[in-house]
């Protein structure tokens, strides 16, 4: 029970890291396979939805709140 403990202090960021970094290893491993295997164009569209569709769970889930102004001169 002890790493559930853990898991309670972390930051909310590194979920959002550990998504991206598991969406880099799996994409970039499924486009080697798959170009290897003789399907480029497939390797390339896999790379591509994963990468758009972790960057748009990351913009919802963690982004999406964050107000982007500059601070207000007067």
């Amino acid at each position: 029970m002890a790493l559930l403990e853990t898991d309670a202090d972390l930051p909310g960021w590194v979920p959002g890291v550990m998504l991206l970094a598991g969406t880099i290893a799996a994409a970039g491993l499924t486009d080697y396979v798959l170009t290897s295997a003789g399907y480029e164009t497939l390797g390339t569209v896999v790379w591509a939805v994963c990468y758009a569709t972790a960057l748009t769970t990351i913009w919802i889930v963690w982004l999406r709140d964050i107000e982007l102004t500059g601070p207000e001169n007067g």
